[in-house]
């Protein structure tokens, strides 16, 4: 294997273990900009790299005590503020576009998080969500998953409050169902209609 060759599987990896979800990361950069977001449950902080210098400025929420320490110390970035706070206490601003990657199959209460998401968006705003598929292949740690739907039932749970939803596939264009209605992970848009 050439070194270059080398060096691009490690970084591959590298990504991957620092945000798994860092295709989907890398694509909302255009959805973000200008905005006041809101990310939940950034676990590294790596992702948030992906769209921070497009957006006006970013509240980064996340339970876990470590990770807000290192994405502290490893991403200081000028227009994102690194919270300890949980999605269900957070009684913060109002927020143009909401980002929760693989977080809420984590929530003990799923109901409450998405209504508080909704009371979060300012009318018009917009949250991606992506949850993985009950149709998948079991992950790793499936044992620390709490609720899982199919597109379906993800989409039905999402129109009990918001207006709006679309399923989308990882290039983040509308999903069609009949043809990949196993993705994994389910990835939604939801709006809070004006």
């Amino acid at each position: 294997m050439s070194d270059n060759n080398a060096t691009a599987v490690l970084w591959r990896r590298l990504v991957y273990h620092l945000s798994p979800q860092w295709d989907i990361y890398s694509r909302i950069g255009d959805r973000t900009e200008g905005k006041r977001v809101l990310e939940v449950g950034f676990g590294t902080g790596a992702g948030v790299l992906q769209y921070a210098q497009d957006a006006e400025s970013v509240t980064a929420i996340e339970i876990d005590k470590a990770a807000v320490k290192f994405a502290m110390k490893v991403f200081p970035l000028y227009n994102v503020c690194w919270w300890v706070q949980d999605i269900l206490d957070y009684e913060g601003g109002e927020f143009d576009y909401i980002v929760m990657i693989e977080v809420l199959e984590h929530v003990a209460d799923p109901d409450k998080a998405l209504k508080r998401i909704y009371d979060l968006l300012v009318p018009g705003g917009k949250a991606l969500l992506t949850v993985p598929n009950a149709k998948r292949h079991r992950r790793k740690y499936e044992s620390l998953i709490e609720n899982e739907w199919t597109p379906l039932g993800f989409a039905t749970k999402l129109g009990r409050y918001f207006q709006k939803t679309e399923l989308l596939n990882y290039e983040l264009q509308p999903l069609n169902l009949s043809i990949n209605g196993q993705a994994t992970p389910i990835i939604a848009e939801v709006t809070r209609v004006p």
